[in-house]
């Protein structure tokens, strides 16, 4: 069997989802559970919030399905699931391994950046049994992505926001969580703004 590789970081998200499904010309959400391993609940978490904030986000209804795992994946952490499940057909959905790489490619030197920024801090706020309020904060928003989809770069906003709450849970960086409730904040009242 394959061992997990055990993400810390973006950083270390992002080589999982390299490897996964190796040596194949299409790689499956199945591929990247099974490199990352269905108990690692964050960066799994992680890994479709980040493809909904890179340019493939541009492929109509990718951030539908990117929102609706997160949901799904988001759930199964505020009711304490040991194993994380997702449905035959989302397992299913693949892209092309050349995509995969040209995601990985652009979010690479962001990732480090902001790796460069995490360090433990302010654990108490994003520890269990807390991050299951920031898991719930991830499917309330995720579940606002396929509604948002029309809508220019909304979805990716709160693809934005729910990658700094995954990786605050990941990388036990409450101060983390707190920017991506900050930059969410600021979000709706430059919305809020325009619209009135």
């Amino acid at each position: 069997m394959e061992k997990h590789c055990e993400p810390e970081s973006i950083e270390d998200v992002l080589e999982c989802v390299e490897g996964a499904g190796e040596g194949h010309t299409r790689v499956s959400v199945s591929d990247i559970v099974d490199r990352i391993g269905d108990e690692a609940f964050a960066p799994l978490m992680l890994v479709p919030a980040l493809i909904a904030l890179s340019p493939a986000s541009a492929i109509f209804g990718l951030s539908t399905i990117c929102g609706l795992t997160i949901a799904l994946i988001a759930v199964q952490i505020v009711i304490g699931r040991p194993k994380l499940w997702l449905p035959d057909l989302i397992l299913r959905q693949t892209i092309s391994a050349r995509r995969r790489d040209q995601v990985v490619h652009v979010l690479s030197k962001p990732a480090h950046f902001v790796d460069g920024l995490t360090h433990r801090r302010l654990s108490i706020i994003v520890a269990p049994p807390l991050d299951r309020v920031w898991a719930l904060v991830c499917m309330s928003l995720a579940l606002l992505m396929p509604a948002l989809e029309l809508v220019p770069m909304s979805a990716s906003i709160i693809a934005g926001a729910i990658s700094l709450f995954a990786l605050a849970i990941l990388a036990r960086d409450g101060l983390v969580g707190l920017l991506g409730l900050a930059i969410l904040g600021g979000a709706w009242w430059f919305l809020w703004s325009v619209a009135t």
